[in-house]
């Protein structure tokens, strides 16, 4: 293959993806910018509040006095000084004081104004509007996983919107209009959202990206083979010339390293794009028990002997192998706290030891269960599994599922939960013990948080190292987004480099 071919066919290619080039370089320089002008929470965490376990009104007794028989759901949360039992039965959200056993005036709107205000560190300004959401829109994308959550916007020159999940007390995500522009934009450049047609898309992407490869390819190729033939000593005349256009010179020196970057870029995003389904599947419906208000004995005193603790944080019902437990989080005040204050406060502001532990009570008997928490995670897995494509065989993988509490390139970033819990799942008979597949659940909500393949594991290491460059997150996260915009800068210069050479005129 001729040199000239090869330069004819790299300006010809370089020509025709150079608006896909340019708009996907000043696109993704855009991302880290994007990310430390976008609105910041002042907390990232739920308020912290305790309260004492052995005071609590008898749950089924409560729940029963409010004509309660049967529900689907049961969080016992401390809001502001007080404990309260947030109930779901059918259609309805319940609140009712869980120590004096009276239906509460909070509900769901007045709680999410709260949580909205805690996160935003906003007391003073005007709550114009509370929306449920349950499904994701163009304010409220996909990449936010949260659903169902509640909108809560301000009367603010920013329009600023709190997304949060009263049944945990998380915040999904804040939005104001200049986050809303710059999201919008991104996704027109980067994801090319403007093609309505996912399939049309997806080829229209797949083609430029393999342009883009084969651009890179045989750029390099030709700069190696100026390489070999200057050292052969063999200029022409017209390889003479060429060195002493400043253009191309620095096109031919800025393409040996940072064409590597644009076929890194362009190999990775191909591979993701591939490997994400054309069209989204639905969500998968977390497992939805039903529980009977009588068949509750839980008795608040043995719990708190039980447990060795006086104290909890929040607390909500789950089935674990068909029986009803509470999964209870525990919390220890300040040492220094006095015993006085202990007996005369249910509640304090005390900064709360995370250390403090997490335990499942038989919400019949009111004793520890020692391995639940695990014993959950494996009753959601083996949920999952038989709502994804998987065989009839499909089973959790003898070995015990793995708590995940940092991001990886295996458990990203994007998935969003946090913590989870990793099980390994065979689908159908096991290659030396080796899990064929991936679920990780988060106890806390009963929902699948994500899943992944060996296929997809090498998806998620390239696209996290070779897109993202997150290998450089154990050193300095500033320095891998300076690297990211130099690079794409350069590319960008490179790119324009080449159209004008291609236009020049020719002397």
């Amino acid at each position: 293959m001729s040199r000239t071919f090869l330069h004819r066919w790299h300006r010809r290619m370089g020509l025709a993806v150079f608006v896909a080039i340019i708009a996907w370089a000043v696109s993704g320089l855009s991302h880290p910018v994007m990310s430390r002008l976008n609105p910041r929470p002042v907390a990232m965490h739920p308020p912290a509040s305790v309260a004492a376990i052995a005071s609590l009104s008898p749950f089924a007794t409560v729940l029963s006095a409010q004509g309660i028989d049967d529900f689907q759901q049961a969080q016992l949360l401390n809001i502001e000084g007080a404990s309260y039992y947030r109930v779901e039965h059918g259609n309805k959200t319940t609140y009712i004081n869980a120590r004096s056993g009276q239906r509460a005036v909070l509900n769901d709107e007045t709680y999410a104004q709260k949580l909205a205000r805690h996160y935003l560190g906003d007391d003073t300004n005007k709550i114009v509007s509370v929306e449920l959401m349950t499904a994701f829109n163009e304010d409220y994308l996909f990449i936010n996983r949260f659903l169902p959550v509640y909108k809560v916007t301000f009367e603010r020159p920013d329009n600023m919107r709190a997304y949060v999940e009263v049944s945990t007390g998380r915040l999904a995500t804040l939005v104001d209009d200049r986050k809303a522009l710059v999201g919008w934009i991104f996704r027109q450049l980067h994801s090319w959202v403007f093609i309505d047609n996912p399939w049309l898309r997806t080829i229209a992407m797949s083609g430029v990206l393999l342009a883009g490869m084969a651009l890179s390819l045989a750029g390099l190729w030709m700069a190696w083979c100026g390489r070999t033939t200057t050292r052969a000593g063999i200029n022409t005349r017209e390889s003479g010339a060429r060195k002493q256009d400043r253009a191309s010179v620095w096109h031919r020196r800025l393409g040996v390293t940072f064409g590597v970057l644009i076929l890194t870029f362009s190999f990775s995003g191909l591979y993701h794009l591939l490997q994400k389904p054309v069209i989204a599947p639905p969500a998968l419906l977390a497992p939805l028990p039903s529980f009977h208000t009588q068949s509750l004995t839980l008795d608040w005193q043995v719990v708190a002997n039980a447990s060795g603790a006086e104290y909890f944080r929040r607390g909500s019902l789950v089935k674990v192998d068909g029986q009803p437990y509470l999964r209870l989080a525990l919390a220890a005040t300040e040492k220094g706290m006095t015993k006085k204050l202990k007996v005369q406060e249910h509640h304090s502001n005390k900064p709360v030891s995370q250390g403090s532990g997490l335990v499942y009570i038989n919400a019949q008997s009111s004793l520890p269960c020692v391995n639940c928490e695990r014993q959950h995670a494996l009753n959601l897995a083996a949920h999952y599994a038989g709502s994804l494509n998987l065989s009839s065989r499909a089973s959790p993988a003898d070995k015990q599922p793995e708590e995940i509490t940092r991001f990886s390139s295996d458990y990203g970033f994007i998935n969003k939960r946090m913590p989870v819990y990793a099980v390994g799942i065979n689908d159908g008979p096991a290659t030396e013990g080796n899990a064929q597949m991936t679920l990780f659940v988060e106890t806390a909500t009963g929902a699948l948080a994500g899943h992944s393949s060996p296929s997809s594991q090498w998806e998620g290491w390239s696209f996290s190292y070779l897109h993202k460059w997150h290998f450089f997150d154990p050193f300095s996260k500033d320095l891998r987004d300076i690297l990211l915009i130099a690079s794409t800068l350069i590319i960008t210069l490179l790119c324009f480099l080449g159209v004008w050479i291609s236009f020049k005129p020719r002397s």
